[in-house]
């Protein structure tokens, strides 16, 4: 019985005291992996592929498994960001030119959405193939793709902590943050008291983010145990100033230029029957981006895709609309107005009394004949009238 009472009152004097027999997590990655979402906002604007040469990268997969520099001419790319950040991205030339690219722009759109403070160190993002771990420290971050753990469910997560390593650490530990540690006497997770002067902030830092500024996405039981685990750390944070990335840090989109050649025109009848086939060319392109589909429509109706179209158009007016969309879902439209000329009918013609004998009046040789006529135009007005002797004009009117 005394042995029962003495473990109860050590555990009410540690839950008091507001620390815990042992770290409440593991690892802070994985507490919640929505502290940042796909669909929150990004401070990315674009990249900008330039031009390449050697670099020396670090390659968990080097020494047979060990990790080390290498020296490569990855393929390059600026990415750049509404509130000044430029990072360079160093993709392997393990992926080809339009594989690099998406990767590219991909981590560099995630990274866009880390506060700007997390990101004020990172100068340079390594992207590798391979199932490993992702690293941070030293201005840079590293990505390695296949590694399933990190990619989709705790993408934004991880890269939260490798960029507080990037950025923080140097600026957290010391003597301020050694004193908060000493407070909360405890850790936020096994990793942190393992490696106290190596992984405290970062484990601590996407945590304290989420409760200042997403506190919707944590649980109550998070909330709170994170609240009294790291109390003293989180006004070290708050010093900081650190801010979310919100709407009106993304770029304002451009919208693609797009034109017709030829624009609105009249199309000739060129065979006698309905309708004329004609042909169209546009142009289209995207400041920030690229296009990612056109098509052109009529009444609404996708008729035909591509910058080049030859389309069936019936007798009279049709409004042809050429649409681009670019990768950014931003869409702009143009539109030629054509007028297909309906096949031209022959006049209706005839002569008064038509074909006749005229009696001689003079016993001289010839007669003097009047004649009338009539003309009409079905699909529109009699330009000339002639009357003719053997092909040749001899009068007009009617």
């Amino acid at each position: 019985m005394k042995l029962l009472i003495t473990t109860f009152f050590t555990l009410l004097l540690g839950f008091a005291g507001g620390a815990y027999s042992n770290p409440p997590y593991s690892g802070t990655v994985w507490v919640d992996i929505d502290i940042i979402t796909a669909a929150d906002p990004s401070a990315f604007i674009q990249i900008i592929s330039i031009e390449s040469g050697p670099r020396t990268m670090f390659d968990r997969r080097a020494n047979n498994g060990n990790g080390g520099l290498v020296n490569i001419n990855p393929r390059l790319f600026q990415a750049s960001y509404t509130d000044g950040n430029v990072i360079e991205i160093q993709v392997n030339p393990e992926f080809d030119p339009s594989e690099a690219a998406i990767k590219a722009k991909f981590y560099g759109y995630a990274i866009g959405q880390l506060p700007k403070l997390t990101r004020l160190d990172v100068e340079t993002v390594w992207i590798h193939k391979g199932d490993k771990a992702f690293a941070g420290g030293n201005k840079i971050i590293l990505i390695h793709t296949d590694s399933p753990g990190y990619h989709g469910t705790a993408l934004e997560e991880t890269l939260f902590h490798e960029a507080c390593h990037t950025s923080l650490d140097s600026r957290l530990y010391g003597d301020v943050w050694s004193n908060a540690q000493t407070l909360d006497a405890e850790y936020i997770s096994t990793y942190a008291k393992d490696n106290p002067q190596r992984e405290d902030v970062a484990e601590s830092c996407a945590l304290y983010y989420a409760v200042r500024f997403k506190p919707e996405r944590l649980s109550e039981t998070d909330l709170n145990l994170i609240t009294k685990t790291i109390k003293n750390r989180m006004l070290v944070f708050d010093s900081l100033g650190m801010k979310p990335v919100t709407d009106s840090d993304r770029p304002l989109k451009g919208t693609p230029s797009v034109a017709i050649s030829g624009s609105s025109r009249t199309i000739s009848d060129t065979d006698s029957a309905a309708g004329e086939s004609v042909s169209f060319t546009a142009t289209a392109a995207d400041s920030d981006g690229t296009i990612a589909t056109t098509q052109w429509l009529v009444d609404g109706v996708e008729v035909a895709t591509g910058l080049n179209a030859t389309l069936l158009l019936p007798n009279g007016l049709t409004v042809v609309t050429f649409k681009a969309t670019d990768d950014d879902g931003t869409s702009s439209t143009t539109t030629a107005t054509i007028t297909v000329a309906s096949p031209n009918s022959a006049p209706v013609v005839s002569i008064s009394s038509g074909t006749r004998t005229i009696v001689d009046t003079d016993s001289a040789v010839g007669e003097s004949v009047s004649f009338t006529a009539t003309a009409t135009d079905g699909d529109g007005a009699i330009a000339t009238t002639q009357w003719l002797v053997d092909g040749i004009e001899v009068a007009t009117g009617l």
